[in-house]
């Protein structure tokens, strides 16, 4: 009789095992990065209102920098205009948004919620409008008074309660001014006025010209209790430090620069 042969089961360790490849594998195609479809706007929003309305409105292209502990150029990339959104009655962030955007050559916008009211502008041409400075000047001469310099500086920014439309409308706002902008500088002649607009119509009509075409200066405002909308423009201030043409030589950044560079400031010259 013969023996009967029995297999017996292998253990576990024996099964056999799928190889494992030690190559990683290629990485996934990255898309290209897309130039910007329109022009590049820089959003520097203070406070939480502002935000909620920066994070509504910005897109892929754009820049946000918060300005929350104050606005400084040298932190604002490249951009073709700048939005400012704020508390009410941020003064010193409404100069330097000034002197940021008539530096660059760059036009520029600003935002303020009040308890009553939505406020946009004014919209900022350099060379071709009014300043801030010149839109708080007129408002002082019609009687309105901000928060007083001292109690501002004690207490901080007062923040504005805001309710979801109030983000909207705001939103709407900022896209509206953008949009008149764009549709202004498009209509607009390649040369630029001064902004001293006081003797350019006089100007104009002593060379037998015509009057460039009116670029910013809005202020757009939105009643929050009755709903009434309105749009006014700022006229300029004489001889405004910020905006007028006779100090523009002022505003430029090359003789700063080459303060900083001693070597160079012949060739500068």
């Amino acid at each position: 009789m013969s023996p009967l042969s029995t297999t017996l089961p292998t253990s576990p360790s024996e099964e056999p095992r799928t190889a494992m490849s030690t190559t990683s594998p290629a990485p996934a195609a990255q898309p290209a990065p897309q130039a910007p479809s329109g022009p590049v706007t820089a959003y520097l929003p203070q406070g939480g209102f502002a935000r909620a309305v920066v994070a509504r409105l910005a897109g892929p292209g754009d820049v946000v920098v918060p300005v929350d502990q104050g606005l400084v150029s040298a932190y604002v990339p490249y951009a073709e205009r700048a939005v400012l959104i704020a508390d009410p009655d941020q003064t010193g962030l409404r100069e330097d948004l000034d002197t940021l955007s008539f530096t660059r050559g760059m036009p520029s916008l600003g935002v303020e919620l009040f308890p009553t009211e939505l406020r946009c502008g004014p919209l900022v041409v350099p060379g071709r409008s009014a300043c801030y400075r010149c839109y708080d000047r007129r408002r002082r001469q019609h009687g309105y008074r901000p928060l007083p310099t001292e109690v501002a500086a004690e207490l901080g920014p007062l923040e504005q309660a805001y309710a979801h439309h109030h983000v909207v409308l705001a939103a709407g706002l900022i896209a509206l001014a953008l949009q008149a902008l764009d549709r202004q500088t498009a209509d607009s002649a390649d040369t630029a006025a001064p902004a001293d607009t006081a003797d350019t119509a006089d100007t104009a009509n002593a060379a037998g010209g015509e009057e460039p075409p009116e670029i910013g200066g809005q202020v757009w405002t939105i009643d929050l209790v009755s709903g009434i909308t309105t749009c006014s423009r700022t006229v300029a201030v004489d001889r405004c430090e910020t905006c007028s043409g006779r100090y523009e030589g002022r505003r430029d950044g090359l003789p700063a620069l080459a303060a900083l560079l001693p070597e160079r400031r012949r060739e500068v010259a």
